[in-house]
Parts: structure tokens; sequence; C-alpha cells
């Protein structure tokens, strides 16, 4: 589980410092490994993506990505099972873990990450977001509950997101 972000402490300048250098640590490694990456967003919306992409040299591992903000996509995109969606909702562990183990298999990668969550701005349950990670031997699967308005939480889950990448890829 993720620990309780809080808003305060996390400005949008924060986030972007904060993504662009986790994004030269898993570029680096990922191009010194030889290994390859893709990334399938829901309530991020392409935000992971575009830190990554804006990397000098991510061509090299980056291999593209698929913005599933509408649950037809995620079906017919990613393979998420129909009766998950219905049993779970679209903001599930279950989803988010076929949401990455789709997009790994469609792009043939090493590596794949995916998130899923409601960023607001109303709701009860407004900031809770899953963050999955699939590799060859593992797919895991965080849940994550963020506070702050729509842009703070989605900035926070792709921090989260591509922390745990960098994680996993170090291991």
């Amino acid at each position: 589980m993720c620990p309780l972000h809080l808003p305060t402490k996390f400005t949008l300048m924060s986030a972007i410092e904060e993504g662009q250098f986790l994004a030269q640590e898993i570029a680096e490694l990922l191009i010194s490994k030889n290994k390859t990456l893709s990334v399938a967003e829901s309530c991020t919306g392409g935000k992971i993506s575009s830190i990554i992409t804006s990397v000098v040299g991510s061509s090299d591992f980056f291999k593209g990505g698929i913005i599933a903000y509408s649950n037809q996509v995620k079906l017919n995109q990613l393979g998420v099972r129909q009766k998950d969606l219905e049993k779970y909702s679209s903001v599930s562990e279950k989803v988010a873990m076929q949401m990455t183990e789709g997009i790994k298999n469609q792009f043939l990668v090493d590596y794949a990450i995916a998130t899923t969550g409601y960023a607001g701005p109303e709701g009860e349950k407004v900031g809770q977001v899953f963050i999955a990670f699939s590799s060859s031997t593992k797919t895991i699967v965080k849940e994550c509950f963020f506070q702050g308005e729509r842009r703070e939480i989605v900035d926070q889950a792709a921090i989260e997101t591509l922390t745990l990448l960098l994680t996993e890829i170090k291991k």
C-alpha cells in the first residue's frame, strides 16, 4: 500500500522535477540492461508516457503506450475481462493487473506499468489509485490514496508509478 501523500508538500514544479529525475534514472537503467518498457494509463491520461519520452534516448527502450480512459479501450486493447470490470469496477487491483499484463503482451516488452484510479474532482473514492508493474517473472499491484486537486492526484500517481518501476528494475 502506498503511503498517504499530502498535496502541501507536492507542487507542480516538484512533480515535474521529480518525474524528470526518475525518468532519467529509469532510462539509464533500461538502456544499460537492454530492456524495454510500455505503459497503460487510465487516470494519469498520458502523463507517465510524457515524462518518459521527455528523456533524450527514450526511443531506445520505450515502445509505446495506451491511454485506456474508457472501459472499451481496456477491454478491446488491453484484454481486461468484462466480468472483472462488472464485478470489481475499472478501478481495482484485478483491472490494474490485467492492464499491465495486456500492455506488456501487446507491445512484447520486458517491463510494463499501468494506472487506474479516481482523480476527481468529485466522489467518495477520489484519490484511490491502483498502480501495477509487470515483468517476465512477476506482476504486482499497489493500492494508493492521494489527496489534493485532480492535477495533484495525477502528478502523485505518476511519480509513485515511476518510483515503483525504478525500484523493480533495480532488483
